[in-house]
Order: C-alpha cells, then structure tokens, then sequence
C-alpha cells in the first residue's frame, strides 16, 4: 500500500513551473481528443463510401493513430501527475489538488491552470465550490 504524499504550500509551489506544464498539456490534450475522434469518424465514413480508395482507407487510419496518440500522451501526463501524488480534478480546465494537511486535518490545496500560485484551500470531497483562500 503505497503512503500519501501531502505538500505544505511550499513545496506545492515549488512543484508549480513543473505541474504547469503537465497540467497545460493535460488541458490541451483533453479539448483535442474529441476533436481527433470526430476527425476519425469522418474518415471512417469516407472509407467506407463504395467509391472510397486507397488514399480514403489511409486518411482513416492516420486519424485513428493521432486520436490513439493523443490518448496515450494524456495517459502519460496523467500517470504524472499520479506519480507525484497530485490528483486531477478538472482536465479541460486544468484543475489539480494536492493533498495536505491544515491544524491536522487532511484537506487539499487547490490549484487552477492561470494561477501563478498555490493560494486556495477546501476540506476533502468540497472539491471547487468549498474553495477558500489561504
């Protein structure tokens, strides 16, 4: 069984110029993936239309591989994230909290992609809505 990692405000601000980029790339992964897969279905249909060619089989498949791409990459930036024990709470708008503790109560310190620091806090399962500043 794998222990909590929990962060001070410090150390989570330290975390911040990296957990940007991850939480950035998680952002913009997470808008493009439906855009991709409704690319793929459109490709989809093509190749299957009788007059469909080579060339419509192969525009479907290059499709299906960047919607298979970009999922793996925010599965990647995703299992980041896990790995430094921060939790993803928001992909599209880059929401993260990193557990923590407050007059010795676990709570999580909440970050939002565009913050330049960690700054707001809620209690665990408030999510967003409990959301107080420091």
């Amino acid at each position: 069984m794998q222990r909590l990692r929990t962060y001070t405000v410090d150390e989570a601000n330290k975390e911040l110029p990296r957990v940007r980029r991850i939480v950035a790339q998680i952002a913009e992964l997470s808008a493009m993936v439906p855009e991709l897969e409704d690319q793929a279905r459109i490709a989809e249909y093509e190749s299957k239309r009788p007059a469909a060619g080579a060339e419509d089989r192969d525009r479907h498949q290059q499709a299906r591989d960047a919607v298979s791409g970009a999922e793996l990459e925010l599965l990647k930036a995703v299992a980041s994230l896990n790995g430094m024990g921060i939790q993803l709470k928001g992909p599209l708008e880059g929401l993260i909290d990193f557990p923590s503790f407050r007059d010795g109560e676990l709570i999580e310190l909440c970050w939002k992609l565009g913050e330049e620091r960690v700054e707001h806090w809620h209690r665990v399962g408030e999510g967003f809505a409990g959301r107080r500043k420091l």
